[in-house]
């Protein structure tokens, strides 16, 4: 399967998580990272080899650090250059039924994402707009990947959530069912043993 990965940093080298992320997607064999700011400084986008490399790409992940509850600018103007009619929609629809991710960092703790919390909303309904567009193409939106309080944590723990980052976003086959499926067996399960025990 081939992968893009569109990272939307506006300054990866600076960068702790994204930058630790990016490079271990670049490690990788079957994906491709392109890092946005640093290809088109002048954010002079290559239309033309943007669609092609999504065209040639099975699932296609946004990375980015979450800001001001949205992505970076230059991953915006991206989107609205490259997912024009016609390729990405109205008469074109080239990308339906490619599997889209987000992957963020979020710089607040959990309990600040949630109704009533700091922030209000949860970062799933923060990143709608994504999930929308990708729908809006005929896309397929893959369950989001984050990691809470990025500004606050330790080398060793950035280092410890890549692993984990590659494993879900690289992984072959997604049920967006199988928790819960796997839920409601086990509880089947639970509840049969113990009516077993009753009797």
């Amino acid at each position: 399967m081939q992968t893009l990965v569109l990272v939307g940093h506006p300054n990866l080298e600076a960068s702790r998580v994204n930058k630790k992320w990016a490079q271990a997607f670049s490690e990788q064999s079957n994906v491709t990272v392109r890092d946005l700011s640093s290809l088109y400084p002048e954010w002079d986008i290559d239309v033309i080899t943007e669609q092609k490399l999504l065209l040639e790409s099975s699932r296609i992940i946004f990375q980015f650090p979450l800001y001001w509850y949205s992505c970076p600018p230059i991953l915006k103007h991206y989107i609205d250059l490259v997912f024009l009619p016609g390729f990405a929609y109205a008469s074109g629809y080239r990308l339906k039924d490619k599997e889209f991710m987000v992957l963020t960092s979020v710089g607040s703790a959990p309990e600040d994402y949630r109704s009533g919390g700091h922030n209000n909303f949860t970062v799933d309904e923060l990143l709608r707009s994504f999930e929308q567009t990708v729908k809006y193409c005929k896309g397929k939106y893959l369950s989001p990947y984050y990691i809470y309080r990025s500004l606050a944590i330790d080398n060793d723990e950035i280092d410890a959530t890549v692993d984990p980052m590659l494993s879900y976003a690289l992984k072959s086959i997604y049920d967006p069912e199988a928790g819960h499926k796997k839920f409601i067996a086990d509880t089947m399960q639970k509840i049969y043993e113990r009516a077993m025990e009753t009797d």
